[in-house]
């Protein structure tokens, strides 16, 4: 007998970048997973909760560029 594995996510996960918290990401079922910045901004909907958290790597890069150009 093979025993069977949930596998489940947390309804609401934090994003570190070290001890820096970014943001969090709230699990909203069928629709998918939406992430949130620091300042509680919806960033949008994603299919996966590694697709959310990519978009905190996605916004600090943007957010690096535009203090370069100044």
């Amino acid at each position: 007998m093979v025993a069977a594995m949930s596998t489940s996510t947390t309804p609401l996960a934090y994003v570190y970048d070290g001890r820096r918290c970014l943001g969090h990401i709230l699990d909203r079922g069928k629709t998918g997973f939406e992430a949130f910045n620091q300042d509680d901004k919806s960033l949008g909907f994603f299919p996966t909760s590694k697709e959310a958290a990519n978009a905190f790597r996605v916004m600090r890069a943007a957010g690096q560029r535009a203090t370069a150009a100044r």
